[in-house]
């Protein structure tokens, strides 16, 4: 009589009475429900949002700070130009003179090739009568608001690069925390209603 072969009863592959996942949904716990996959889901996008979209945003808002106080100062530069002055009168805060800008002015005269001038310019804070300032013109000889610095554009977009990572960082942050307290609303809600519907023959069967 032929032996059976043992080989031939095993399974194909695998371990006995155990079967290989297929796809993410094989893997997923039986205890998981669905508002706890949707509130899963949410916080992928929402830390998504804060480790991806938010950087980039706040970079796009500092570069067109930047670019737009870099093309103003460009053409401010291109409208004016400096000149040395001397202070006539000691320099002098303008915010107790009404109407007048904030900072300090004082009155200055400098020479070019059609004379002598004189006028009220702005000036560093606590300068004296007699000390050398610079003085920005236009084409009529008028003296105008000084360019601002070459650092004003990088300090303008970093500061709005990092108000906007602030912003974004709060309001990412208190969607989270507003879609755990929902979430938890509705898994409470949930179990109102299951227990309502186990409750009467829990109470049959055991008793309060």
């Amino acid at each position: 009589m032929r032996t059976p072969d043992p080989s031939s009863h095993r399974p194909a592959s695998g371990s006995p009475g155990k079967r290989a996942p297929h796809g993410p949904d094989d893997r997923r716990s039986p205890l998981e429900r669905p508002v706890d996959r949707l509130e899963r889901r949410l916080r992928v996008v929402l830390a998504a949002v804060a480790l991806v979209v938010l950087p980039l945003t706040a970079w796009a808002a500092g570069q067109a700070v930047y670019s737009h106080y870099t093309h103003a100062r460009q053409a401010k530069l291109a409208r004016l130009h400096p000149v040395t002055a001397r202070l006539v009168t000691d320099a002098r805060s303008a915010d107790d003179r009404a109407g007048a800008q904030s900072g300090f002015h004082a009155a200055v005269g400098w020479s070019d090739r059609d004379g002598g001038h004189t006028g009220v310019a702005p000036v560093r804070a606590w300068l004296h009568r007699g000390a050398a300032t610079t003085v920005w013109l236009d084409a009529q000889g008028t003296i105008a608001t000084p360019p601002e610095g070459r650092d004003f554009a990088a300090t303008a977009g970093a500061a709005v690069a990092f108000a906007t990572s602030f912003g974004g960082v709060a309001t990412a942050y208190g969607l989270w925390w507003a879609l755990g307290r929902s979430m938890d609303r509705s898994r409470l809600s949930h179990w109102d209603r299951e227990w309502e519907r186990v409750e009467p023959g829990w109470v049959t069967r055991y008793g309060r």
